[in-house]
């Protein structure tokens, strides 16, 4: 059985992967990692390029450069980038791990490959209690079409664990034709479509953080800080995969967002914590996202238009 991890990144998001990296292999995974190009800038971290094996789109066979050009024509609110995270499902490997890189490994993911038996994918969040209000925009229509306890299946694609399959390909196929076919109903993202693929497939999955195994969620927005994430492991007496910062760019101002400078020495993350404590107490940060949020907001009516 061969496995490996695989993350898309460039040099915009160069420091979380740096991170997530470190992370990965100081809780022990020896598991090869696979570093997709995002696109744009590339990558130049010494410490990055000397663990990974860098992969372009390009690398990949036709029929995978097919699906990403096929999904491409409905999920319209996805950069191209992330929709690399489908190239897993042709790679020479029979499992393996897809994950963000705002995220921090918690655990030897490794370990999380024994639940994959008689599974297709395997993962630990808490999606399934937002009743899909982040995936669809008419989750009821969804609850009709596959059942009272359909959003429970919910998946947050940033990690997963997959054993991949030619009839889950098929199945993320049929998935991009039930969002040509119901295009009001679902956002137009990644972790909408794989859900929806999921249903249609009957996938076999298994969340950690549900019953009967009760890991703790991985979203660090359910955290204040650290040590709260420390206290509730003991607490619990249970388990937890990783840290997802997902929702916004972490800034590194907020206290749970201290793990992300786990890969800087004491003067690195000192130097970092004073750039970020400037731009976050001038108000610099408040008038970016006012910015942004304009910006988005005329993109969004410029391709409507």
């Amino acid at each position: 059985m061969t496995r490996g991890i695989y993350l898309v990144a460039n040099l915009k998001s160069q420091q979380t992967c740096e991170n997530l990296i470190f992370s990965i292999r100081k809780s022990g995974c020896t598991l090869p990692i696979r570093l997709i190009h995002f696109g744009g800038k590339k990558i130049n971290s010494l410490y990055i390029l000397g663990q990974v094996e860098l992969l372009y789109y390009e690398s990949f066979p036709g029929e995978a450069k097919q699906l990403i050009a096929t999904l491409k024509t409905v999920l319209t609110d996805c950069p191209l980038g992330y929709l690399y995270r489908f190239l897993g499902w042709f790679s020479d490997w029979d499992e393996f791990i897809y994950s963000d890189n705002d995220i921090v490994a918690l655990c030897n993911w490794e370990n999380l490959f024994e639940y994959l038996d008689g599974c297709d994918l395997v993962h630990a969040d808490e999606e399934y209690i937002t009743n899909g209000r982040f995936n669809y925009n008419r989750p009821e229509f969804v609850r009709a079409a596959f059942g009272e306890s359909a959003l429970e299946s919910a998946i947050t694609a940033g990690h997963i664990v997959v054993k991949k399959s030619p009839k889950m390909v098929e199945d993320i196929y049929n998935a991009i034709t039930w969002f040509r076919e119901n295009p009001g109903v679902p956002k137009k993202h990644d972790q909408s479509l794989l859900h929806i693929a999921s249903l249609l497939g009957k996938w076999k999955m298994i969340n950690l953080c549900k019953p009967p195994y009760n890991w703790l969620s991985s979203w660090a927005g359910d955290y204040k800080n650290s040590l709260q994430i420390i206290q509730k492991i003991q607490k619990a007496n249970t388990a937890i995969s990783h840290i997802h910062y997902s929702g916004s760019t972490p800034k590194g101002n907020l206290a749970i967002q201290d793990l992300l400078f786990s890969t800087n020495n004491d003067k690195k993350r000192l130097m970092k914590l004073s750039f970020i404590g400037l731009r976050s107490l001038s108000g610099y940060e408040n008038l970016m996202q006012q910015y942004l949020r304009v910006k988005r907001f005329l993109n969004r009516k410029l391709m409507k238009s």
